[in-house]
């Protein structure tokens, strides 16, 4: 055997003997979401935390995909995702975005609930019920047609960038309502996260009736035609939900 031949021969036989060389991990995708919206979503000491957050990770372990989540006002990380800049996620379904996005199955249902001062309590069974009061509500959201169609018209919108400005502008009296989610947990969280809330956090009254339950979805762009992750990001949403992954993460909430 010629030696050019038999060097080749045995580097061939060194090479099928060596392990396999790491697969490259998935490129990230960059996913946006609500910095201050405890306990779905918020930044503590530089890291993303919250349900949804959680949710995402899952999703993660158990699909190969990775994310890159970006966690910024609402109203900056929605313009970030209409720029194609990436996924959304915590996001409500409204007739303009059925035009704009593509969305996940449910990712978590968002129940928002009034809160009031004590001593100005009021009966609420409808969103007619706010005629006249304002309300104070996240920049840039939406909850539905029905919460589009009412605002402005029915009660009057004060925006800010998250529950505790909010429930600060109810203890000032500089609106009537705070709307805040999701469910009771979001409002306790809210207060014992600021000293002159919790200070006051008798003076609070959480109404009742739900405003409205929020399903809330993972979407991107129909220009960015992310259908096929959308298609894993859905099969193990499902498989989460039947065996009640999604459940125990909010519970440790």
């Amino acid at each position: 055997m010629r030696p050019f031949t038999l060097l080749l021969a045995i580097l061939t036989l060194l090479a099928a003997q060596l392990p396999a060389p790491p697969a490259h991990a998935a490129d990230p995708i960059v996913i946006f979401g609500n910095d201050s919206k405890p306990p779905k979503s918020w930044m503590e000491n530089g890291r993303a935390k919250g349900i949804l957050v959680d949710i995402l990770h899952e999703i993660e372990a158990r699909s190969g995909l990775v994310f890159d989540i970006r966690l910024m006002p609402w109203k900056r990380a929605y313009l970030s995702a209409l720029d194609d800049r990436g996924g959304l996620f915590g996001l409500s379904k409204n007739t303009e975005r059925l035009s704009l996005f593509d969305f996940s199955d449910v990712m978590y249902v968002d129940e928002m609930r009034l809160v009031v001062l004590k001593g100005r309590e009021f009966p609420y069974h409808s969103v007619e019920d706010l005629k006249g009061k304002t309300l104070g509500v996240t920049r840039g959201a939406s909850y539905g047609d029905a919460y589009d169609r009412a605002k402005g018209r029915i009660f009057v919108p004060s925006e800010d960038s998250g529950a505790i400005s909010r429930l600060r502008m109810l203890l000032a009296g500089r609106i009537d309502a705070a709307l805040i989610g999701p469910g009771e947990a979001s409002v306790r969280v809210a207060i014992t996260r600021d000293r002159t809330l919790m200070e006051n956090r008798d003076q609070f009254v959480i109404l009742d009736t739900p405003f409205v339950r929020d399903d809330n979805y993972i979407g991107f762009t129909q220009s960015m035609a992310r259908q096929e992750i959308l298609l894993r990001i859905n099969r193990v949403l499902r498989a989460m939900r039947r065996d009640g992954a999604i459940r125990r993460i909010e519970s440790r909430y």
